[in-house]
């Protein structure tokens, strides 16, 4: 139990399969050296400064070891988070304009021409998504076959959607069946799930900017506007110290970072 634990906890087999995905240049044992490093080095670094810090102020030593203890666990977290990062930049590219790929695949196929032939003119597209149809034509011209390209094109996909697509023609492959329905069918099930997206994002986007007029400018600005009020009503027993405008400095740009990449998390991706 406690050995599924460990694995859970710091690197899966699940986590190998993402690492692969993200097409970092890593395996698993280099990038769990790179977190364990990059998490050492923060947290020495933060540690260094807390200890210098403390020849000053002179505040408990055991506060170093709190400090680099968070700050390793910081670090190692977020540099742990670079695959995911790295998928969902990805799919956002391909997702931005795969419909128009898929659809002049659907074209192509609809005029006649063979399959190969409708993926490599996918793959000349100007298109952000034509880079993995284009990695599907270099494989199958060093002779890799078709099915073979799919499956390591849909190995290493970060987008379901693309995936779907790709399922479907090895499908049609294996099974004979008829390629203009299924994906035709397939490409109006996708844009019916991006248009139900951009309801969602809608749907999300009200509460969230109510919220960040609470939290980001409403809130700070009056709470700043009763303190300096207070401070010169009660000048003789309340004083102001210059380092909680630092703090509240700090709290505002963590504010507004969050909302940023919360906005940007919410957005769905632009298909056209």
């Amino acid at each position: 139990m406690s050995r599924i634990k460990k694995k859970t906890l710091f690197f899966s087999e699940e986590y190998e399969e993402l690492l692969k995905k993200s097409m970092l240049g890593y395996d698993l044992k280099k990038f769990s050296k790179l977190c364990y490093t990059g998490g050492f080095l923060g947290g020495a670094l933060m540690g260094g400064y807390a200890l210098m810090m403390w020849f000053l102020r002179k505040f408990p030593i055991y506060y170093v070891a709190v400090i680099f203890a968070a700050f390793f666990i910081i670090f190692f977290l977020g540099i742990k988070q670079m695959p995911i990062f790295s998928i969902n930049g990805r799919k956002a590219l391909l997702e931005s304009d795969l419909l128009y790929s898929a659809r002049h695949l659907l074209i192509k196929i609809e005029s006649g021409s063979s399959l190969v032939n409708s993926i490599e003119s996918v793959s000349l597209l100007k298109t952000k998504s034509s880079v993995y149809f284009k990695q599907i034509i270099f494989d199958i011209s060093l002779g890799m076959p078709v099915e073979d390209a799919l499956r390591k094109s849909m190995e290493y996909s970060p987008s379901k959607a693309y995936t779907k697509i790709l399922e479907e023609i090895e499908s049609s492959l294996k099974t004979g069946s008829d390629l203009q329905k299924s994906l035709k069918a397939t490409l109006e099930d996708l844009t019916r799930q991006h248009f139900i997206q951009i309801e969602e994002y809608g749907k999300k986007l009200n509460p969230m900017s109510m919220f960040y007029m609470i939290m980001g400018t409403i809130l700070p600005s009056l709470g700043s506007a009763l303190m300096v009020v207070g401070a010169s009503i009660f000048s003789s027993s309340f004083r102001i110290e210059s380092w909680i405008f630092y703090i509240m400095g700090l709290f505002l740009l963590i504010v507004q970072i969050f909302f940023v990449l919360a906005f940007r998390s919410l957005k769905p991706a632009v298909m056209e």
